[in-house]
């Protein structure tokens, strides 16, 4: 029996290297975890729609939409999937977005490394367990 394949969705700039991108598409391929990218908005929302990702890193720095409403849109259409954040350090520093978004589950520090993203993605990918996260489950990186 072969084990299911989880879909991570990378939102926004993503890495910034290109060769470091291709790295972590191999390292979380070998992990069971298959990387998309969207670019915007309307991107991630049809990627949403037509298929069911375990985990969804959004950068709150998409320039092409707004970050909070492919959060909240994950949220409706993929309440499954956990979404991690990913931004300067400065907003939702207090953890509000944790009350604001059910199914957020971390917020990272834009500085994160590629190595501490990929890490971060393959955790929420394989940990995934259902809908809204239990309590204590989330955190933030700075």
């Amino acid at each position: 029996m072969t084990e299911r394949m989880h879909r991570a969705l990378v939102v926004g700039p993503g890495y910034e290297d290109g060769k470091k991108q291709q790295q972590a598409v191999a390292n979380l391929a070998q992990e069971g975890v298959e990387m998309h990218f969207a670019t915007s908005q309307h991107e991630a929302a049809i990627w949403l729609c037509e298929n069911e990702p375990s985990v969804v890193l959004i950068d709150l720095s998409l320039e092409d939409g707004s970050p909070l409403a492919v959060a909240n849109f994950c949220s409706y259409r993929r309440p499954e999937a956990r979404v991690v954040l990913r931004g300067n350090g400065q907003l939702f520093s207090d953890g509000s977005i944790f009350s604001l978004i059910d199914n957020v589950h971390a917020l990272v520090a834009d500085h994160a490394t590629e190595n501490d993203l990929s890490a971060l993605l393959s955790f929420h990918a394989t940990a995934r367990r259902g809908g809204v996260r239990d309590e204590g489950s989330a955190f933030a990186l700075h």
